[in-house]
């Protein structure tokens, strides 16, 4: 029997098959005062706006019966290989995301997790990688990630490419995303759009469950 394939965002983003991926929600990701806008210079207001968006994208997938993962990133010298370590620092001069420091805590903006929903630390810009996110995914029958977070153009879009890879779909939720600068976020909402699967906006998706709630009820 062959199966059916899905290539609608409809079909796509169908919540029972599908998992909110929140990538790296952190104050050294976010906030103007973490590490990479401390260390870089970089204004942090792109990503500041997404945090509203990606906060009703959430309490969406809440209402519409969607799996929500969180993942955050911690930098531990046990834990890094060495071409991190190069640009990361080890042992005391690990500058980002500190496995000790306050900057591997939720952006002070972001929703917190509810409880029942589970929480992947990574040690790289994969989720994937050296995590329990694929069983985890595998053992709900999830076919499609829903990516949000930061930044787009690293550990977001990095975990959608090994996500497809691994035979997910993807859908980039691109106003719940952000990187310091437009540009960046620009160059990973072209990649995930041209060669991994779906954009969409959270009202989008949003829209979409609500519209396919009411069908639902109207043939009741």
């Amino acid at each position: 029997m062959q199966t059916r394939l899905l290539t609608t965002i409809q079909d796509v983003a169908e919540p029972g098959h599908s998992a909110l991926i929140i990538v790296d929600p952190q104050h050294d990701f976010c906030s103007e005062k973490g590490a990479m806008a401390q260390r870089f210079g970089f204004d942090m207001k792109e990503i500041r706006e997404a945090v509203p968006k990606l906060n009703a994208l959430i309490e969406a997938c809440r209402a519409a019966g969607v799996m929500v993962v969180w993942v955050r990133e911690v930098f531990s010298d046990d834990k890094m290989h060495p071409n991190q370590k190069a640009l990361w620092g080890s042992g005391d001069d690990i500058w980002l995301i500190r496995e000790d420091g306050d900057g591997i805590a939720w952006y002070d903006g972001m929703i917190a997790p509810a409880p029942g929903e589970r929480v992947i630390t990574k040690w790289q810009y994969d989720a994937f990688a050296d995590t329990e996110l694929h069983l985890l995914l595998q053992s709900r029958g999830i076919k499609t990630l829903l990516m949000a977070g930061f930044t787009t153009n690293v550990c977001v879009e990095t975990t959608a490419r090994h996500g497809y890879i691994k035979g997910y779909h993807i859908v980039l939720a691109s106003d719940c995303a952000g990187a310091p600068t437009r540009a960046e976020h620009e160059a990973g909402v072209f990649n995930i759009k041209t060669y991994f699967g779906h954009v969409a906006t959270g009202a989008d998706l949003a829209a979409i469950w609500s519209r396919s709630s009411s069908a639902v009820r109207a043939r009741s």
